[in-house]
């Protein structure tokens, strides 16, 4: 408890000084997702770069064969042994899905690689390389971050997708080959089939004054464009389902399933008969018995404009043999009509509606700003972004929170929001997710299997 009370003084003392906007790429999807009320709704798992393996699937992993073969080709030797422990980029080299590209982009002297792309039309992996000459110290991360994308055949900025991006430390260099790998998911659209990008390279260095007082500098290097021109996307197999459930109370039917190389959307739609908004489902996929896709890793989902809709995307393995598969929903996030919209007393430190499970436990009021934490009791210890970054004062203005901050612990979260302090002490918050609900006995669908 009391690392928790000394956590919440230090953001207090920052809260004044907290940023309008956040940097994280994740962020920046949600934000312009929900920043409009009630026009979309999004959960979005962001990809691991750790644990990935559901962008494509299996090889060089279990093959030795393959990887040595592969390695007698300087690049594709180079750009397997990168993916070694991630098996859905070794399985996507293996089934020469990969396409080299053999780009390279200078901005002065220094110059920035992009070998090979892996895509279709809702997925996209850039396989960034430094050159040997690139210069890096020990004590150095080498980021790459998308400034923009455009459609080469419209010059429209592209949109409705979320990356995430690795960084590259000076001793992970060598082993990597200078490989820097960004995951692109069209949750909201598709690839198009031509694209610039537009990226920021940058190197952050840190050093250490005092037992723990780390500065962290981040310098630009420069910034690099590329255009790519992909090849024929395959097209997805289209699955008529038109099945009907009804999951504590409220319908849902499955319309259909999309398969694609790298994974499956599955479309769910919503009758105006519903009492509350479905603004989650969480997913497992099993095999066998056992389950392959675990919790929302490898899972993404987006709401219609109008509550009516829900696209879940699951990133999965299509270059296997294909075998018998079931979709399990095993939990939901339900949002009361109701309760979506929620008025706070700063000063009296009241909630209304009152909403069960949740409560404003601290207020602090500094330079004209408040900062407020909100404690929700959560399941399996599952975080979530609870609000609309965008909430308004009871006279209509509205304003930016900038961002959220969040811990669980105990079964529970605490939600952590800074905003201009209104001069009635009462703001308006739109809630944008809830508590996942979790049923004594999972739906089970069955996947149709790709031939």
């Amino acid at each position: 408890m009391k690392d928790n009370i000394q956590s919440w003084k230090e953001f207090v003392d920052e809260a004044s000084e907290y940023p309008e906007t956040l940097s994280g790429v994740e962020y920046k999807l949600e934000k312009r997702i929900v920043k409009v009320r009630r026009k979309r709704r999004a959960i979005y798992s962001s990809f691991s770069l750790v644990t990935a393996a559901f962008l494509f699937v299996i090889l060089v992993n279990t093959s030795t064969v393959f990887a040595s073969g592969i390695a007698n080709v300087p690049v594709i030797g180079k750009l397997a042994e990168f993916v070694r422990f991630d098996k859905g980029l070794s399985s996507a080299i293996e089934n020469e899905y990969v396409q080299e590209v053999g780009l390279t982009s200078k901005d002065g002297q220094e110059q920035l690689l992009l070998p090979y792309v892996l895509a279709d039309e809702k997925n996209l992996i850039l396989f960034f390389q430094l050159p040997k000459e690139f210069k890096q110290e020990s004590n150095e991360w080498v980021n790459i971050n998308l400034k923009k994308m455009t459609n080469k055949m419209t010059g429209e900025k592209v949109e409705g997708f979320a990356y995430s991006t690795a960084s590259l430390p000076f001793e992970g260099r060598e082993e990597n080959n200078g490989f820097i790998l960004q995951r692109y998911h069209f949750s909201e659209g598709e690839l198009p089939t031509s694209i610039e990008l537009e990226v920021v390279v940058d190197i952050e260095s840190q050093e250490i004054q005092g037992v723990d007082s780390p500065v962290v500098e981040t310098t630009e290097v420069g910034t690099f464009t590329f255009q790519v021109d992909f090849e024929k996307f395959a097209d997805p197999i289209i699955y008529e389902m038109n099945e009907n459930y009804t999951i504590l109370g409220q319908k849902m039917t499955l319309e259909e399933m999309k398969v694609y190389p790298t994974g499956t959307q599955v479309t769910f739609t919503f009758p105006k008969e519903n009492t509350a908004i479905i603004n989650g489902i969480d997913l497992q996929i099993e095999q066998d018995g056992k389950n392959i896709l675990k919790g929302s890793s490898g899972i993404s989902a987006i709401n219609a404009e109008d509550d009516s809709w829900m696209s879940v995307f699951i990133e999965s393995n299509y270059f296997e043999e294909p075998k018998e598969q079931e979709l399990l929903i095993q939990s939901i996030r339900l949002l009361d009509e109701e309760e979506e919209f929620i008025t706070v007393d700063l000063d009296k430190k009241t909630i209304t509606p009152a909403i069960a499970g949740m409560e404003l436990t601290e207020v602090s009021k500094k330079e004209g700003k408040a900062t407020l934490m909100f404690t929700t009791e959560i399941s399996q210890n599952e975080g979530f972004a609870m609000f609309n970054q965008e909430y308004q004062e009871e006279t209509g203005n509205s304003f930016d929170m900038g961002g959220q901050g969040m811990s669980v612990f105990d079964s529970r979260m605490e939600t952590i929001i800074t905003v201009k302090y209104p001069a009635n002490g009462k703001i308006i918050l739109q809630r944008v997710m809830s508590p996942k609900q979790i049923l004594e006995e999972p739906i089970r669908i069955k996947l149709p299997i790709q031939k």
